[in-house]
């Protein structure tokens, strides 16, 4: 009963809107909309994640690898220096945009992980950063 209701509410949440994210390019991320559904490396306060460190062009290959293993999750766009994702609940379908940003010059890749629907995420996004980052701290210590 509790899993039809929890299914029910996102369900009526997620109905509120139904605009997919605006996605960034090589040069910047999308700012985060107003709804707290977001996360992003360049974003200050609740919306704020620590971005990933990488140290060569081989851990930025191997950290874009480490995203598209994840479950649901497929290419929408990739440059040089930038990947765009899209990931999909697993019941719902519900996607989610994920973006990295590879600067050489900082050894660093920011982050952001939105809804495209609802409200509120249940903090799937910032748990979806936090695995990514998690798994490529694993594999590239292998």
């Amino acid at each position: 009963m509790r899993t039809l209701l929890i299914l029910f509410t996102a369900t009526v949440i997620s109905a509120c809107s139904n605009t997919p994210t605006q996605t960034g390019s090589n040069s910047t991320l999308a700012p985060c909309p107003n709804a707290p559904h977001c996360v992003s490396s360049v974003e200050a306060g609740s919306k704020h994640i620590t971005a990933i460190t990488v140290t060569s062009a081989e851990q930025w290959q191997l950290l874009q690898e480490t995203l598209l293993a994840m479950p649901r999750t497929n290419v929408a766009e990739r440059r040089p220096n930038y990947l765009h994702a899209v990931s999909h609940s697993a019941i719902m379908r519900y996607r989610d945009d994920v973006e990295l940003r590879y600067t050489p010059a900082n050894n660093r890749v920011d982050v952001r992980s939105a809804s495209r629907l609802g409200y509120y995420d249940f903090e799937v996004n910032r748990e979806r950063i936090e695995t990514l980052r998690n798994q490529f701290n694993t594999t590239k210590h292998d």
